[in-house]
């Protein structure tokens, strides 16, 4: 995953939504706009494993609690559905399972919200990527920076 460094007026490649009451969002998300590529893998539907091959998704935006995702492809939005998402981040590979919580249809196929279900190992090591991330991609945004510090302190003091 290629990212470009950008100045604050500049909110090509990545932008930050931070929480509100509208989205109900316990954790702000970065924006990947670009060429973010992931794979997700249907886990589990109810007590079917599937041995389907995974399939590319483009990864939207990413927070340490889930993403969303734009595919083609019509996937099972199932309470009892578990899938796995893995892609590169920072040059280290995540793979985390999660659970599709909506859909939504727009002019590319369909965008999906996936709710990770990750361990607290698996969230910590992402927050501290996405705070990397933030730090290399954002110098200048030290509120950004400091939002992403208390989260991690947050999960650390768990």
């Amino acid at each position: 995953m290629q990212l470009e460094s950008f100045e604050p007026e500049q909110m090509s490649r990545i932008s930050t939504q931070p929480d509100n009451k509208r989205e109900q969002r316990r954790q702000i998300r970065l924006r990947l706009n670009g060429r973010a590529s992931a794979r997700i893998h249907i886990v589990r539907l109810g007590d079917v494993r599937p041995t389907l091959p995974p399939a590319l998704v483009e990864m939207l935006d990413l927070s340490p609690g889930g993403c969303s995702v734009r595919t083609a492809l019509r996937l099972p939005l199932r309470e009892d559905a578990l899938y796995l998402m893995d892609w590169q981040l920072e040059g280290m590979t995540m793979k985390i399972k999660g659970r599709i919580v909506w859909c939504r249809e727009d002019e590319y196929g369909y965008r999906y919200g996936l709710q990770f279900a990750s361990g607290a190992v698996e969230t910590i090591l992402l927050v501290r990527l996405l705070n990397a991330l933030i730090l290399k991609t954002c110098p200048h945004q030290s509120r950004i920076h400091r939002l992403y510090r208390s989260q991690l302190d947050k999960l650390l003091r768990r």
